[in-house]
């Protein structure tokens, strides 16, 4: 009769090979393997095609033009920034305020009021924003991802980039 328990098993003691051949096939053939895929071990998209796999840098590697004095151009608007914030957050494992010290030690309720804001230039003055930016910039070179059409046409068209202002507060005075 075969034992019962998980327990009962691990504590038997081994069955002879030479005496029980086709008990030691049968029980070979009940055991679990990993899967083995198409491609190959270590495969990867690079892999595929015919590239040198490397394994994606650092987002802290990749230094930007203008970062250390804070004059880096800025080509995603506030809802682009929003929306990748929020992609991000569904990550598992992914905890906001871990995420906020790494980008700049970003205060929680200065990213809350960035959160809360609307529209393409609502909450542009605020420290998140940038700090965001910044991040998400380092992490598409990091990947290699290329820049998506929005990007280019705010390039063309914004060559400083685009304004660190909320427009919706501004003052407009008629002479």
């Amino acid at each position: 009769m075969p034992p019962k328990r998980k327990s009962d098993v691990l504590a038997a003691p081994a069955p002879d090979l030479e005496d029980d051949e086709p008990a030691a096939v049968a029980s070979e053939s009940s055991v679990k393997r990993a899967r083995k895929s198409d491609a190959g071990e270590g495969s990867s998209t690079g892999a595929k095609k015919g590239k040198a796999a490397e394994a994606p840098k650092n987002w802290r590697d990749v230094v930007l033009e203008g970062e250390e004095e804070g004059d880096l151009p800025i080509y995603d608007d506030c809802n682009d920034i929003r929306r990748k914030i929020r992609i991000l957050q569904r990550e598992p494992n992914f905890k906001i305020t871990h995420w906020l010290k790494e980008i700049g030690n970003i205060n929680n309720n200065s990213y809350q009021r960035f959160m809360k804001a609307t529209g393409a230039t609502g909450g542009a003055s605020n420290g998140t924003y940038y700090a965001a930016y910044v991040y998400f910039e380092k992490v598409r070179i990091a990947e290699g991802k290329k820049k998506s059409a929005k990007r280019l046409r705010n390039e063309e068209g914004h060559s400083g980039g685009l304004p660190r202002e909320d427009r919706k507060h501004a003052w407009v005075l008629t002479g």
